[in-house]
């Protein structure tokens, strides 16, 4: 015994020691406004509110493409915000969100890609500056009223920019500048009735930097070029969305968030592991229950009871005499063998015949039945005088038994 729990302590004193260790940090670019990671963007969807105290905050939970049809079947025209490092949506969703702006939206886009659908609409081409290993930084420019503001960005950063546009219906709002090149990379392009903020650098609006320095004034800065109108959101669990997977918040997506996180997933092992000692252990220790064997209840005047009730509180007599009625005849078929055919004959003879009852009760009791059957409304007192004759009959006839000697 002694043995055995020192097995199981040291087993437990490794999980313990496994799931102390240092939580590493997880730098995947998801730009998921539900992820708190370096290259989520969880910061700056909390502090939407406060950038625009006056808007209201949607988050997108379906295709794009279905909500902004339904919000234009409403005639809604809000700024649309969408944030992220690859294409993502197909052609068709583009340009819906291109056919949105021109009839009255707005959208701001931060994308450091090649947009074909873009390209066609707005003229609008992205590239990318030539990488330069000795460049350990950009810096990332904005116009402001006054004059324009600069800030540094050291990780993650992309060199993308916009190399043509239409000068007659774009202008520039800022820049980057890169192994000393400076080149557009903020633009406010005009289309149809709405206008498109374009963006090239999407890392500047994750966790990363919202928290780091002065960064976060530079967030500030891109956004003072957006109109005052509701905000549509776009980057809310934006990777479900599109690969179709259900986040219905379920046990599987509890687990996928605990999986997500180190301490939470360890927290869990050791939770099923303890789980697996507490059963070994006492395993050991119980006997199997025996079970019980009840008899099997008999509810035959629990039945009766209920009936009785039943009829005690909603009397119906003329159904109670038809009831009679038929019992009656069902009982003289299976000892008399008495059938409808032979009731086309004298049925008081046959019946005085077969029981031994003397005839005029025979006739007395059939011709009550004849009455009865015909009567649609049949009182208390009816019930009663069928009664009376039927259990004459049946005492007379023995209850259904031959006598033995017929007077």
């Amino acid at each position: 015994m002694r043995k055995g729990f020192l097995k199981y302590f040291f087993s437990l004193f490794i999980l313990l020691l496994w799931g102390c260790g240092e939580m590493p940090v997880d730098w995947r670019p998801t730009f998921d406004s539900k992820d708190t990671i370096p290259f989520g963007t969880y910061v700056l969807r909390q502090e939407l509110t406060e950038i625009f105290p006056d808007s209201n905050i949607y988050n997108i939970h379906q295709k794009t493409e279905d909500y902004l049809d339904q919000i234009q079947y409403d005639y809604r025209y809000d700024h649309y915000m969408f944030i992220y490092n690859e294409l993502m949506f197909d052609e068709s969703t583009w340009e819906k969100i291109t056919e949105y702006v021109y009839k009255g939206g707005s959208a701001f886009i931060s994308l450091p890609v090649h947009n074909l659908v873009f390209e066609r609409s707005l003229g609008v081409k992205t590239t990318k500056l030539p990488y330069n290993p000795t460049a350990k930084s950009v810096n990332l420019s904005v116009k402001t009223p006054d004059s324009e503001k600069k800030y540094l960005f050291e990780k993650g950063y992309d060199t993308a920019y916009f190399s043509d546009f239409v000068e007659e219906k774009t202008e520039i709002l800022g820049y980057i500048e890169y192994n000393e090149t400076k080149a557009p990379n903020f633009l406010k392009v005009y289309h149809g009735n709405g206008y498109f903020l374009l963006h090239a650098e999407p890392v500047a609006f994750t966790n990363y930097y919202m928290l780091r320095q002065n960064n976060h004034q530079y967030v500030t800065d891109v956004f003072s070029y957006l109109s005052p109108e509701d905000i549509l959101w776009d980057n809310h669990r934006i990777n479900r969305r599109q690969s179709g997977e259900r986040n219905d918040g379920g046990l599987f997506n509890g687990l996928n968030f605990i999986m997500k996180h180190e301490a939470l997933r360890w927290a869990f092992f050791l939770l099923i592991s303890l789980g697996i000692l507490y059963l070994l252990f006492n395993s050991k220790r119980r006997q199997k229950a025996v079970p019980i064997l009840l008899p099997y209840p008999n509810y035959t005047l629990d039945f009766a009871k209920t009936l009785s009730e039943l009829y005690r509180y909603n009397a119906n007599h003329t159904a109670m005499v038809r009831y009679k009625i038929n019992y009656f005849l069902e009982q003289l078929r299976q000892h008399y063998n008495i059938t409808s055919k032979d009731t086309e004959k004298d049925f008081s003879e046959i019946l005085s015949a077969k029981s031994g009852v003397d005839i005029n009760l025979c006739k007395k009791l059939v011709l009550t039945i004849d009455i009865f059957r015909t009567k649609n409304y049949l009182d208390k007192e009816d019930f009663f005088k069928l009664q009376t004759l039927i259990e004459s009959f049946n005492h007379k006839s023995n209850h259904y038994g031959r006598p033995s000697t017929r007077k």
